[in-house]
């Protein structure tokens, strides 16, 4: 009876909290409970089983998570070795919330499976409700989720304290989260299990920001001299071009404050000048190595705070023989343009990762020359499918797409049409103008690329399909976001990696441009020029870039005879 009693009164203050009533919980606990009623429709009276992966899916996830993996690990085994004592287990999540990796007591081995306190458990919040795993991961934030703060009644006897871990680039890859079987009643007896787990993800980002930016200045930063040979805040790490590349997640939160931005936008801040953040000159850094007074090592921001730097400079890298060696496919991109080599560069990193790319630029740059080049770099072949988002009738994008079942609309066919996604199944799906796509719409490319299946129009079941995404748009989607014109959490899903084209008339390549189209145009006997009319087309402003180069170069292999363009052949914009 005192069971029953005690699940009528959590499904109670559950329904208090959804009437507006106050708990006393946590604002974290709340938020987290409306959103399992609100946004995925949880019944609170529903006793759940933990979820565990099938054996192949939990491969898949874990090689998706192979750099947390390799990264994590260290991290982990010295947290356990401080915790095992007191019964705690480790998890980690990837940004799914699937358990990819684990370290628990073997000898209550069969108790922690059935908890879902193992390895391939799933502890998303949409299928787990309020757990510390979910919650964590929706709201990016270290979290304790403390017995009955969880929605489901199954797992009450709970206690998760769990913090999340950004990559260099500001993106969530994962949770850490350590968990009890059976725990005190009161939840601040987990408050400093929260600060011991928050220490441990800091020591994990600072790793993976010193292993990935060794050829970069590193800053490790903390409000305190005392303590920062011991455990920095937060760390940054500064290209040689004085831009930020990368940052440990205190430092995205530290500098956002500084410069007055949303710190949950990734990649925001990666590609800012260091001057726009610190009062300090970036060629001066040289004077801070070694620095031992805090008078010495003190930086001011832009907003007047003082932080202690510990500088590390450049590793100079050990060169092998293929260490420089891009991928056939990009290097065909540019021509010694230094944003594209630095594009290439960044963008080999990921090519054979499944980690979705956002291209951007100007109309006519060439977003799908790049993401043709990115599929064809890949190790993994399959095809390419692209679809022009603005270029689809708003009433047929949706069976364009997705598909349609036999006879499901008037003007089915009646074997029915398998879908552009579907048809990518294996290989990449380019969407160009991302942007324009309906709201209605994005809410099913979500679910796409959430669930990895597609329901075709009129049909009763999905289909599954393995697609890495490259979406591209000349329209600014964190400014589509912020309007309401574009989901959020689409957008943070395509965001993995944001590839920037620069406009034709920054390219610092523009006469290999011109030799690549002349080309491309002239199969039968590439299209020359004299040296004043290239000059011309260097010195020209291209607003229409690529694009208008081609129906250029085009004219003028209808117009010119001699095969040579000389200055007059070219149309009078040019020459204006």
């Amino acid at each position: 009876m005192a069971v029953a009693g005690a699940f009528a009164q959590h499904v109670q203050e559950i329904v208090t909290a959804a009437e507006g009533g106050t708990t006393g919980r946590d604002p974290g606990v709340v938020q987290s409970w409306l959103r399992c009623l609100n946004d995925y429709n949880l019944d609170p009276e529903h006793k759940g089983e933990a979820r565990i992966v099938p054996e192949y899916v939990l491969k898949e996830h874990q090689q998706e998570a192979e750099d947390l993996l390799s990264i994590a690990r260290f991290g982990m085994e010295d947290l356990y070795r401080r915790v095992n004592s007191m019964g705690y287990v480790l998890l980690l999540t990837d940004a799914k919330g699937v358990t990819v990796d684990f370290i628990g007591d073997e000898k209550v081995d069969h108790e922690l499976k059935r908890a879902g306190l193992y390895i391939g458990s799933e502890w998303s919040e949409k299928n787990a409700g309020t757990c510390g795993v979910g919650a964590c991961l929706t709201s990016g934030e270290a979290i304790t989720i403390h017995q009955t703060d969880h929605f489901d009644m199954a797992h009450t006897p709970l206690s998760c304290t769990a913090a999340p871990i950004y990559n260099p680039s500001g993106v969530l890859q994962g949770v850490l989260d350590v968990s009890l079987l059976m725990s005190p009643t009161e939840k601040y007896s987990q408050a400093l299990t929260l600060e011991v787990v928050k220490s441990c993800v800091r020591r994990i980002e600072l790793a993976n920001l010193m292993a990935s930016r060794k050829s970069d200045w590193i800053l490790r930063l903390n409000s305190s001299s005392e303590f920062l040979g011991v455990d920095p805040n937060c760390a940054v790490s500064i290209a040689d071009d004085g831009t930020i590349s990368g940052l440990t997640h205190g430092a995205y939160r530290m500098i956002a404050q500084t410069l007055g931005v949303d710190w949950k936008a990734p990649g925001s801040l990666v590609g800012r000048n260091f001057e726009d953040v610190f009062e300090f000159d970036f060629n001066d850094l040289p004077c801070l190595i070694g620095a031992s007074t805090p008078g010495e090592q003190a930086l001011e921001t832009r907003d007047g705070q003082i932080l202690f730097a510990d500088v590390q400079a450049p590793v100079a890298p050990v060169k092998h023989a293929n260490s420089t060696r891009l991928p056939a496919p990009l290097a065909r991109v540019h021509g010694g343009d230094s944003r594209m080599e630095r594009l290439t560069t960044r963008a080999a990193r990921v090519v054979d990762k499944q980690i979705s790319i956002i291209l951007e630029g100007e109309t006519g740059v060439g977003k799908e020359f790049v993401a043709q080049a990115l599929h064809e770099a890949r190790k993994k072949k399959g095809p390419f499918v692209a679809i022009n988002c603005a270029a689809l009738p708003e009433a047929l994008i949706e069976s364009e797409l997705f598909g349609y079942a036999p006879n499901s609309f008037t003007g089915a066919h009646a074997k029915g049409k398998k879908g552009l996604i579907e048809q990518a199944n294996g290989g990449t799906v380019f969407l160009d103008e991302i942007g324009d796509m309906p709201l209605v719409l994005q809410a099913r490319l979500l679910r796409v690329l959430a669930e990895h299946e597609v329901m075709a129009v009129g049909a009763t079941k999905p289909v599954p399909v393995d697609i890495r995404v490259i979406s591209a748009s000349h329209r600014n989607l964190k400014e589509l976001v912020d309007k309401g014109q574009f989901r959020q959490d689409l957008y943070y899903r395509l965001n993995g990696v944001v590839l920037s084209i620069p406009a034709l008339r920054d390219r610092e390549d523009k006469s290999w441009i011109i030799r690549q189209i002349a080309a491309l145009v002239s199969e039968d006997q590439p299209l020359r020029f004299s040296k004043e009319a290239e000059a011309a087309l260097c010195a020209y402003d291209w607003p229409g870039n690529v694009r208008e180069m081609i129906n250029v170069f085009e004219l003028c292999v209808a117009l010119c005879e001699s095969g040579v363009v000389e200055l007059e052949d070219l149309p009078d914009n040019i020459l204006g």
